[in-house]
């Protein structure tokens, strides 16, 4: 039998132990010692939690080995219990002892210690673990968990919780990748992205609440305009910086809930996705003239400007014969 055992940190809880059917996360306590045998390692501290699962048959690879099979499957549950709910919870180490007891620390991108002690704890008490197991198989269950374009999503998702976020100190990482994993699963077609996220995150999860419609779309710009102006090289201004200060909570509920509804109603071919997309939003004729207008007011040369004005007058009077 193999048996995966993960140094967990960031997650609190009145109870010593949570049993989710599948796996439990217990204190570290009196199994110190032990512990850090098994991890090779004397980062183990006597208030960590120690998440294990053990495998009578280790999950299938493709390609790879049982070790292969084993880390999907763990990386699988971290992203499940982040989207299940906002919070750093943290997967610092993974050790699998095989049945020959050897242990082995497989390298994953994403478990690390870089966020192992935010103050953005993950809340979890005994009686959510049921609640948790239903959401879990209900996303596992969906017909796009295992699409291109979710594996993506999620790829950047795990990266940006996986970093620590402190907008004072302009740790911001996260942000980037959050609004990659969002544009890998709303903006399939590379222009007017920021336009086609917000509107289609709204379509999403507040379709039947104009008033919290608005208020996505509105949360999703300015997030959005915050990452341009990072990856830009412009930085954080104090206003930037005071905004995701206060939006933080709203930041991370509003990813979470949005990538939940992706992956269990946008369907896993890239033809049927970019159909299901621009039913729930797709910028009109209107929306493309006037930023073809705005493009064409940014031209400076007048001569440039008289070329282009005649070659649209040239086309229009083509297709109005």
């Amino acid at each position: 039998m193999f048996k995966a055992f993960v140094l967990v940190r960031n997650l609190e809880s009145r109870a010593q132990g949570l049993d989710f059917g599948e796996f439990t996360i217990r204190l570290v306590g009196p199994r110190y010692e032990e512990l850090r045998e098994v991890f090779s390692s004397r980062d183990v501290e006597r208030a960590d939690w120690i998440f294990e699962k053990s495998y009578a048959q280790a999950p299938l690879a493709s390609p790879g080995s049982p070790v292969d099979g084993i880390s999907t499957d763990v990386e699988d549950t971290l992203l499940l219990l982040r989207l299940y709910q906002s919070g750093d919870i943290a997967f610092i180490k993974l050790a699998i002892t095989a049945p020959s007891g050897n242990t082995v620390i497989p390298p994953s991108r994403a478990m690390n210690d870089l966020n192992s002690y935010s103050p953005a704890k993950f809340e979890m008490e005994s009686e959510k673990c049921g609640s948790w197991k239903v959401f879990a198989d209900s996303v596992r269950e969906s017909q796009s968990w295992s699409s291109d374009w979710f594996a993506a999503a999620r790829r950047f998702f795990l990266s940006g919780g996986a970093k620590p976020f402190n907008p004072v100190r302009d740790d911001v990482d996260r942000v980037v990748d959050y609004a990659t994993a969002l544009e890998s699963t709303l903006a399939p077609e590379r222009d007017y992205n920021t336009r086609r996220i917000r509107h289609r995150a709204a379509a999403l999860i507040a379709s039947d609440n104009p008033a919290a419609a608005d208020s996505v779309a509105g949360l999703i710009k300015i997030f959005y305009d915050i990452r341009s102006r990072i990856v830009h090289g412009g930085g954080l201004d104090d206003k930037s910086r005071a905004w995701l200060v206060e939006n933080s909570g709203q930041v991370e509920l509003r990813v979470r809930q949005i990538l939940v509804a992706a992956v269990l109603r946008l369907p896993p071919g890239e033809k049927d996705r970019c159909l299901a997309l621009a039913e729930l939003y797709d910028p009109t004729d209107k929306d493309r003239g006037d930023s073809a207008f705005g493009k064409f007011k940014e031209i400076k040369t007048v001569e440039v400007r008289n070329e282009i004005a005649a070659k649209i007058a040239k086309l229009v009077g083509s297709e109005s014969k």
